[in-house]
């Protein structure tokens, strides 16, 4: 694919299979922090090559702490989505 090609938000857009280095290098340093200690427990949501999306959890995720959370990457995602990031 040409090097010019980029999505409507901007980035580069990838070829099915080919990995994306910022969830590569995000995904390292959350497995560090973990290996540290310093993550407890994790939930999150994945989009996949094919466009389908999944999500899990694992650790300690009760509180109202990680909903919290959630509902600030939900606000951030919807930021994004209506073009206002």
């Amino acid at each position: 694919m040409a090097d010019n090609v980029v999505t409507l938000r901007g980035g580069r857009r990838l070829e099915n299979g080919e990995p994306n280095e910022s969830c590569v290098r995000e995904l390292e340093r959350l497995l560090d922090a973990a290996r540290a200690g310093e993550i407890t427990g994790i939930a999150g949501t994945y989009k996949h090559q094919n466009g389908i999306v999944s999500f899990s959890f694992a650790g300690a995720i009760g509180g109202f702490a990680m909903i919290g959370g959630l509902e600030g990457l939900k606000h951030e995602l919807l930021e994004r989505s209506l073009g206002g990031k």
